[in-house]
């Protein structure tokens, strides 16, 4: 899009984000999942959040990667996070083994209408609101290592702009958890806005005497995305997908200096 315009909506919803969340209060659902998984949270861990996991493939992969960390996987459906790799496997052999009982009620399993799932002794999936499951990290006061967002072709369609992250009146919440960001996609000019979106979030916080939360992301974002040539793993279907047919995909990491 026209840079003037991006930098128009970024510094926007940067100046106006009290204004935003004032308006927009945390949805009962997002606190209640975010209340229940707090016991699983180590306090000794530091915490890593996979944004929009989908399936949570990417979150199991981040669980083994790093074990030493609570990882977090959040996105909106349920549906989506109940298919993940486990929870089949899961499914599956339950079936085998009581389809009796499957058959006597089509009515989900207790466990799977919990808003959350602990995968493993690091590893928690919750369906949440992403700008509300933000907001209570930020009050919470967690501390946030690593922050993925795989999630990679997001609402591409011009009228659709201000749906994406960094077009987002959410965008500065984004900044402000903090921690090593992490973006990949199929789509280069996606991942180039974003880190634009970022000095253009400098430029307002510079110049307005706020908080800078932008600045410390300001070397990174100005170096922009690279072309992801380690093939070795795809941390989602998309990214399998795209390697599969020969797809060039892209990574954005935005390290706080």
């Amino acid at each position: 899009m026209d840079p003037a315009d991006l930098a128009k909506i970024v510094q926007k919803h940067c100046s106006t984000l009290d204004i935003f969340l004032e308006h927009r209060p945390i949805a009962k659902h997002t606190q209640a999942a975010f209340d229940q998984i707090l016991p699983y949270v180590d306090a000794n861990k530091k915490v890593i959040l996979d944004s929009g996991c989908g399936t949570a493939r990417s979150t199991l992969l981040l669980g083994e990667l790093f074990p030493d960390h609570t990882v977090i996987g959040i996105d909106r459906s349920l549906v989506r996070l109940n298919r993940n790799a486990l929870s089949s496997t899961k499914g599956k052999r339950e079936a085998k083994v009581d389809t009796d009982k499957q058959s006597m009620s089509n009515a989900p399993s207790e466990e799977n209408q919990r808003p959350f799932q602990v995968i493993s002794s690091n590893t928690i999936l919750v369906r949440a609101e992403l700008t509300d499951f933000w907001r209570c990290c930020l009050k919470s006061e967690w501390d946030i290592s690593h922050h993925f967002i795989y999630y990679p072709n997001p609402y591409p369609k011009k009228n659709r702009v201000k749906k994406r992250f960094y077009a987002h009146p959410s965008f500065p919440l984004i900044l402000q958890i903090g921690g090593k960001l992490t973006l990949r996609s199929n789509w280069e000019g996606y991942l180039k806005e974003f880190a634009q979106s970022v000095k253009y979030a400098h430029e307002l916080y510079a110049t307005d005497s706020m908080e800078n939360h932008a600045q410390s992301y300001l070397k990174d974002a100005t170096n922009g995305p690279v072309e992801r040539t380690d093939k070795s793993i795809a941390f989602t279907n998309f990214e399998k997908k795209f390697d599969d047919v020969g797809e060039k995909t892209y990574e954005l990491q935005l390290r706080r200096q």
